[in-house]
């Protein structure tokens, strides 16, 4: 493992948690916006190369060669040379699992993000574009977020016109909007990159939540010096709505419950002078300059970068696959071991192979000499690639292969990308006997493809012109037949009424027949009740009495 990498890695964590410390202070002193600056030191310190060999090396430098560890990363072990037992690789052991680690997160990172990407456009719907921000309203958002670096979003929840009110809806469109404007999507990659190389680090995943906290609180400071201080009760009124939801590694939400405080109460403390906002500047140009001086890596490093091209030194990964070999291999004596002490002639290693497993293992010289720091360890042979031969001819190029395979590739000349690319030819115009737009395709001689369309804008006027005089003629025609039909319902309403009218008038007649016709009933009663002298008097006095006074009753209700 490189010197430089150490120091790297060393420097990098150490300037995190020297953030970490300085982020809260510089944003209650100099705004958001530089706190927010200061995660681009440890990205700039991870970018810097080591410095050259002549200059003084750095108070890191001098503490890694102090500590040792250079010479623990750049020179093998000084021991007696033991064919038998060979030593565990844990150097390359650990390189391994540091890059597996790191390629595993990085695929996870990935996948979760495609998810995410893919769960937040199911059932989408669009509702208008900014620049090259497309702004839908999504079913599986809680609330306004953005995501997306080549193509971006800016993603609402489907009750969002029904949660805020319109002071809100645009300052949290804003706040979104300026995580686009920012770049702020990018950085978070770029930092996720950061993480996956310190992925088995505390302080970077650590250091990782802050650096999105301050990318919030200074997005919220953004927003505001754009609506004015008075808006910072409507702002903070959509913060609360908008609270909640998992983060992700391409996508900004307006909030998190984690960090809610400190941005509530940045929203009373966001007004910044252009003075402070000057002294903001220096003092993260300063920090970042003095951070760099204080952690780069000297002039071993810089000997070690300039051969890290070829491989990475004192790291032979051949070695791990000594873990995995079988027994009888491991048992041979150290034919291969050998070879890596200089001073050891070869002549020996002949009769080696030829003896027999009972053999001692040949005598080993008792002062073997120390490689040095940048010496190479021996690469074992490797067999040689099967040849492929590549020869490019006019206009093609044939690839033959080692089982005597040919492929022959074509090479399209100019005049084959002419053809492929069609001349497309728009003008404003009306061809004879045509109303709107026309297009027409037709392939000349060379084979190459003409589009032609011209767009008739007294023909469209005229289809316009058409359109609003069929649309007024259906109108009319509607409100024609509306007339007609409330006529005709006028119509139908009087002949019910005439009808009822009629149907009145005959029950009126047959109820003054009913009711002369019990008159006089009841007169023809009382004649036979009169002339019948069989009945006695008092008895027929008093019928005759009932009847008189039911005729009477009967003339009084006569209609």
């Amino acid at each position: 493992m490189s010197v430089w990498i150490a120091e790297t890695l060393i420097a990098t964590t150490l300037l995190m948690a020297l953030v970490m410390m300085l982020r809260r202070p510089v944003a209650r002193w100099l705004g958001a916006g530089a706190a927010y600056m200061l995660w681009a030191l440890p990205l700039a310190r991870m970018l810097m190369p080591a410095l050259p060999q002549e200059v003084e090396p750095s108070p890191l430098h001098q503490a890694v060669d102090q500590a040792g560890l250079a010479d623990l990363l750049s020179m093998p072990a000084t021991g007696p040379v033991e064919a038998a037992a060979p030593a565990m690789p844990w150097l390359e052991i650990g390189i391994a699992v540091w890059f597996v680690g790191m390629v595993v997160f990085l695929i996870v990172q990935a996948v979760g993000y495609a998810r995410f990407r893919r769960h937040m456009l199911r059932g989408m719907t669009p509702i208008g574009e900014e620049g090259r921000i497309c702004i839908i309203t999504s079913p599986q958002a809680s609330g306004p977020l953005a995501f997306g670096i080549f193509r971006p979003f800016i993603v609402l929840p489907a009750d969002f016109a029904l949660r805020y009110d319109a002071q809100e809806q645009d300052m949290a469109i804003a706040h979104e909007r300026a995580h686009h404007e920012r770049g702020d999507l990018t950085a978070n990659m770029i930092a996720l990159l950061l993480l996956a190389v310190h992925w088995c680090n505390p302080v970077a995943w650590i250091a990782y939540r802050a650096y999105r906290a301050d990318q919030e609180t200074a997005c919220d400071a953004r927003v505001l010096s754009l609506y004015g201080r008075e808006q910072a009760h409507a702002y903070g009124r959509a913060i609360l709505k908008a609270a909640g939801g998992r983060q992700f590694a391409g996508a900004c939400h307006l909030t998190r419950i984690n960090a809610l405080k400190g941005r509530l109460k940045m929203l009373s403390n966001h007004d910044m002078s252009l003075r402070r906002i000057s002294w903001g500047m220096a003092a993260v140009a300063l920090v970042t300059a003095t951070g760099l001086a204080l952690t780069a890596s000297g002039s071993r490093a810089a000997q070690q970068m300039a051969a890290i091209t070829d491989k990475m030194e004192g790291a032979d990964f051949a070695r791990l696959t000594d873990l995995v070999a079988q027994p009888a291999q491991a048992s041979i004596p150290a034919v291969a071991a050998v070879p890596t002490v200089p001073a050891v002639p070869a002549a020996p290693a002949t009769p080696a192979v030829a003896a027999p497993a009972s053999v001692p293992a040949p005598i080993v010289p008792p002062a073997p000499i120390v490689p040095a720091a940048d010496m190479i360890a021996p690469v074992p042979p490797v067999p040689p690639m099967p040849p492929v031969t590549v020869r490019s001819e006019k206009g093609r190029i044939t690839v033959t292969h080692a089982d005597g395979r040919v492929e022959t590739h074509r090479i399209p000349t100019e005049a084959d990308i002419a053809r492929m690319v069609p001349v497309v030819d728009v003008r404003e115009g009306c061809d004879a006997g045509k109303q709107s737009t026309t297009r027409s395709e037709t392939v000349d001689a060379d084979g190459r493809r003409h589009i032609r369309v011209r767009i008739c804008k007294a023909g469209i006027e005229r289809a316009a012109e058409r359109a609003g005089q069929q649309a007024e003629r259906a109108a009319r025609q509607a409100e024609w037949q509306v007339e007609i039909a409330a006529q005709r319902a006028e119509r139908q309403a009087d002949r019910a009424a005439r009808q009822a009218d009629m149907d009145a008038a005959r029950a009126d007649r047959i109820a003054r027949t009913a009711h002369v016709a019990a008159i006089n009933g009841l007169r023809s009663a009382r004649a036979q009740i009169a002339a019948n002298d069989s009945m006695p008097r008092d008895a027929r006095a008093e019928a005759l009495r009932e009847i008189d006074q039911s005729i009477a009753e009967l003339r009084s209700e006569q209609p």
